[in-house]
């Protein structure tokens, strides 16, 4: 799914809000950084706006698709119960040697 240009005015404050480091409309050209985004960042408030926007089988894609790195575990756990979804461990990232990062947490020997 893509949002359509031109962005709904609330869609453009909320993406400022949650991706602070590119334009919004750079933010809602990619609609799977944006619930990312949304998903760790964004207020209650937020979230209700974009969900009349945005089906919430987007939602679960993000899920399905999450990059290492983004989701805190409390963030992960909360969206994959809210959306019934199982949950998996945090994705983790895999380097050119196919070995993995580390799990959450697991920096420096903590």
């Amino acid at each position: 799914m893509t949002l359509t240009v031109p962005y709904a005015a609330e869609l453009v404050r909320v993406a400022r809000k949650v991706v602070w480091y590119e334009s919004a409309e750079q933010t809602l050209s990619d609609l799977g950084t944006f619930l990312t985004h949304l998903m760790v960042y964004g207020s209650p408030a937020d979230v209700a706006m974009v969900e009349r926007h945005v089906p919430v089988e987007e939602f679960r894609r993000v899920l399905e698709n999450a990059a290492a790195g983004v989701f805190t575990q409390e963030m992960w756990e909360k969206w994959h119960e809210r959306l019934g979804m199982p949950v998996p461990p945090l994705p983790r990232r895999r380097f050119p040697d196919g070995s993995l990062g580390p799990e959450a947490g697991g920096f420096f020997g903590r």
